[in-house]
């Protein structure tokens, strides 16, 4: 790990807490930190400018906002065959880290290796269809928040993917503004396996549409 690195366990002795607050605090995003693969990471400097803001009554992060934004360091793997659908979140979501794949298998072997913080999830490919890469994403990490991407699904496609641990499902046409806020949401609820998912979001008509696919 780098010299200005630090993890949980380091981070909590630093500050004399417990590990489980200063997860807490990371997840709420009220101490500024970011995910390596599935690990909460960092910075000292950081750290020390938050805890002197502690000192100073000065609560929050508000002060590292230029540093620190809510999408720094967060992983996004999208998922579908249609390379305009890839290319057009891979835009929209500039500043996340993004990584892309054309299909199950392709996503599931990204998986294994480099763990995001969320996935995007075509329901309709060829080969292992979304709701079956679902399932085995879950598998391999059950706290992996994913949402599915459906042009046409059914109230009972969208169901399934609830039960399979979907955080949600949402209807294509896309807008970016509307799925930029989906998926701070989805990013920030940490929704994993066996929780309640929220029902399927559509895209707001007051504006047209920014990309449209074929699947469903």
């Amino acid at each position: 790990m780098e010299a200005n690195l630090m993890d949980i366990k380091q981070v909590a002795e630093f500050l004399q807490m417990n590990k489980m607050t200063i997860y807490k605090l990371a997840r709420e995003g009220r101490i500024p930190a970011f995910k390596v693969a599935s690990e909460w990471r960092f910075r000292k400097d950081l750290i020390d400018r938050w805890l002197m803001g502690q000192l100073q009554g000065k609560p929050g992060i508000e002060g590292l906002a230029l540093e620190m934004k809510p999408e720094a360091g967060k992983t996004v793997l999208i998922v579908d065959d249609e390379e305009i659908i890839r290319d057009f979140f891979a835009r929209t979501f500039k500043d996340y880290r993004v990584i892309t794949a054309s299909g199950g298998e392709e996503a599931l072997g990204i998986i294994r290796k480099d763990r995001p913080d969320l996935v995007l999830l075509d329901i309709k490919m060829p080969g292992i269809d979304g709701l079956e890469t679902l399932k085995r994403i879950k598998q391999i990490d059950e706290s992996i928040v994913v949402v599915m991407l459906s042009a046409y699904g059914t109230l009972e496609t969208n169901l399934e993917a609830a039960r399979s641990g979907a955080y949600t499902s949402i209807a294509k046409p896309f807008d970016s503004s509307y799925m930029d806020s989906v998926i701070k949401d989805a990013i920030s609820s940490g929704a994993g396996f066996g929780e309640a998912a929220p029902p399927v979001r559509k895209p707001r008509k007051r504006k047209k549409a920014g990309v449209s696919g074929s699947s469903q």
